[in-house]
């Protein structure tokens, strides 16, 4: 399971830039299905999915607040667009805090996402067992994508949430 103090103190973004590195590996010969194998399950506890507006308005009103940051594989890829993700309740306190993040109002958030998700897919992460990340992913750069390219499913693609 990963927890806030895995994005606070950068382990998640570790954990990225392994995943970007590891994924030269994953058609290799022997090594390759044993790669394959751990970074599906590095994933399985974000429990990554696409949601749509409707969904992340919801868990964003929902919430009891939220701060805007830059995306996790943004910060790995400076050269890619700009856009952040939206972290709810004590993920949002704990960036915040950690000086990668500022608290937003819900509209600026959703008003931020709104803007994002025309040319982004969203995905939601699980953080805590809880929905806590909205990210407006980067098709090129987001870890969780280019796993998919490589054939390992690990984006559950449903609009329901």
């Amino acid at each position: 399971m990963t927890d806030v103090n895995d994005y606070v103190t950068g382990k998640v973004v570790k954990d990225t830039k392994l995943g970007f590195f590891l994924l030269k590996f994953v058609n290799l010969p022997l090594i390759g299905s044993f790669v394959r194998n751990e970074m599906i399950n590095g994933t399985k506890k974000y429990a990554p999915k696409t949601i749509d507006m409707d969904k992340a308005s919801k868990l964003i009103q929902d919430s009891i607040k939220c701060a805007l940051g830059e995306r996790v594989c943004r910060v790995l890829h400076r050269e890619s667009e700009l856009t952040q993700s939206v972290f709810l309740d004590e993920l949002a306190d704990g960036m915040v805090q950690a000086g990668k993040a500022k608290y937003a109002p819900k509209n600026e958030a959703i008003n931020t996402l709104r803007n994002y998700s025309k040319k982004h897919a969203m995905i939601l992460s699980t953080v805590d067992k809880k929905p806590l990340e909205i990210c407006c992913s980067s098709k090129e750069t987001c870890i969780y994508w280019n796993m998919e390219r490589n054939g390992l499913r690990c984006v559950n693609c449903t609009q329901s949430g």
